[in-house]
């Protein structure tokens, strides 16, 4: 195998190995629940006001199987984050919304995990910054394509 990979794959779990030692962007949930809160403020950064979230839109961005999201909704509700809403006008539609403990739980961590970002992007540079997210998300396409 090439060095450069071998490299890279050391370095990808000494990341995730830190970040699993250094605290989660949002605490108290699992990698798992906070891709639903990251593809909750992605839409919202999409479709600013929106508050109700279909199941499908979340999935989405997230690509998780039916069960595992189904799962991840489920101990969001038990911690209190979110809800489930069947509108009277369409009950075959499930979606969910934050409570004001998920929103609150959102707000408190949201400007930290920016700042963080923001402390990241100063030192590698615009340029670098983008070009570094721009072959990330080449690099797990080209990844997902060949699993």
């Amino acid at each position: 195998m090439n060095d450069r990979f071998l490299k890279l794959i050391i370095e990808m779990g000494k990341f995730a190995a830190q970040q699993k030692q250094d605290g989660k962007l949002l605490p108290k949930l699992n990698q798992s629940e906070s891709g639903v809160f990251f593809a909750i403020l992605q839409i919202t950064s999409e479709k600013p006001g929106a508050d109700l979230f279909s199941l499908g839109e979340l999935n989405s961005y997230l690509d998780y199987t039916r069960p595992n999201l189904s799962q991840t909704i489920n101990k969001l509700e038990d911690k209190n984050y979110v809800e489930r809403v069947i509108l009277k006008d369409d009950r075959r539609m499930t979606y969910i919304r934050l409570t004001p403990d998920g929103k609150n739980m959102l707000r408190e961590n949201y400007d930290a995990i920016l700042n963080r970002m923001n402390i990241i992007k100063g030192i590698l540079g615009e340029e670098d910054t983008e070009r570094f997210i721009e072959l990330a998300m080449k690099f797990i396409k080209a990844y997902n394509e060949v699993q």
